[in-house]
């Protein structure tokens, strides 16, 4: 609540926002200053390309726009497969490891591990997308988080092993999720990108509903420790497929 209060009075608009709102050429200016202060004293006017591209007033109409409905539509997929992996493993983990004969310490502090990933790789993330195509980036993980499932699945009985594999496994999911708000809002245009990032994060939240699902129906199916960490490669190639093709068929890509 301290930090929202903060925000509220010393947070600055973005100069894109500023131009689409038409709040003025000085305040556009000041936001701008302490870029090149130079530069932008002489400037006469300032403008952005989407305000010409994007024609609809109403949010959602911009966001499923012929322009920006293909990525929409990925971004969500992305996403949603991103969570059915992040919340399988955060619910049911612990538990596939105790019924495969580890100890309740063994197991919690081992699912603890897949969370600690995220932290450590969310900065690694950011710096790799600055400096290489960025759906390239998150496709990559993606990848790398359904392999590293798998391997997950053939490690039982090899704790120190185990461990390392959770490890790199949730650096390579949860970094690859806490990517995608950044892609997106990099995407849609000023007018839309609240609404777009928000609603891929809403449509998100299913795909954590089906893996915490997903979890309980394949244990009560039988499946096993192997079985159900085999079964996470599907939705990890879905989701690398999805953000892939993304970078390929989106043509406005605001940055």
């Amino acid at each position: 609540m301290i930090l929202a209060v903060v925000l509220l009075f010393w947070l600055p608009e973005s100069a894109r926002y500023l131009l689409v709102r038409n709040r003025g050429t000085d305040k556009v200016r000041k936001a701008l200053a302490p870029i090149d202060p130079a530069t932008i004293a002489q400037a006469a006017s300032f403008s952005v390309p989407e305000q010409k591209t994007v024609k609809a007033r109403n949010v959602l109409a911009v966001i499923f726009s012929g322009t920006y409905s293909a990525g929409t539509l990925l971004l969500w997929l992305t996403y949603f497969m991103g969570l059915v992996i992040v919340y399988l493993l955060t619910s049911w983990l612990p538990t596939l490891m105790r019924d495969s004969g580890a100890s309740m310490e063994q197991a919690a502090f081992i699912g603890a591990l897949f969370q600690f990933g995220g932290v450590l790789s969310a900065v690694g993330v950011g710096w790799a997308m600055d400096r290489f195509n960025p759906h390239k980036v998150i496709g990559l993980f993606y990848l790398m988080a359904g392999i590293f499932a798998y391997a997950v699945g053939q490690s039982l009985g090899h704790i120190t092993l185990l461990a390392t594999l959770v490890l790199v496994a949730g650096m390579c999911v949860n970094g690859a999720q806490s990517a995608m708000p950044s892609l997106a809002a990099r995407f849609y245009p000023t007018q839309g990108r609240a609404t777009g990032v928000s609603w891929m994060l809403g449509v998100g939240r299913f795909g954590a509903i089906l893996g915490a699902w997903m979890g309980a129906t394949l244990l009560g199916l039988g499946w096993n420790f192997e079985q159900v960490l085999t079964a996470l490669v599907i939705p990890a190639a879905l989701a690398t497929a999805a953000v892939v093709i993304k970078g390929v068929v989106s043509h406005a890509d605001a940055t």
